[in-house]
């Protein structure tokens, strides 16, 4: 699914490096990966971030984004592990 963070976000409160995050949300959204665990922001580990201060992103809510597109074909496929996996495309 792709969300986009509302444009009425108030970013105000959140530090420099993180209003560039939130208003790149705004502006170009992201993709929701389901892992199976609740709603929360990853990305690539890099030094030049402050961890500390990225965790003051899991103040933002779902409710916060409003979803963009979400696709609605589902197709099974048997993978080789015996499992099914669930795939969704939208064509």
């Amino acid at each position: 699914m792709r969300l986009r963070l509302k444009s009425s976000f108030d970013a105000s409160g959140f530090s420099a490096a993180n209003q560039v995050i939130l208003n790149a949300m705004k502006k170009y959204g992201l993709i929701l990966a389901d892992n199976g665990s609740s709603m929360y922001i990853s990305g690539d580990p890099d030094d030049r971030w402050d961890n500390n201060d990225l965790h003051n992103l899991g103040f933002i809510h779902a409710s916060d984004f409003d979803v963009i597109q979400m696709t609605l074909d589902v197709v099974h496929a048997k993978c080789g592990n015996g499992r099914f996996m669930l795939a969704l495309d939208r064509k």
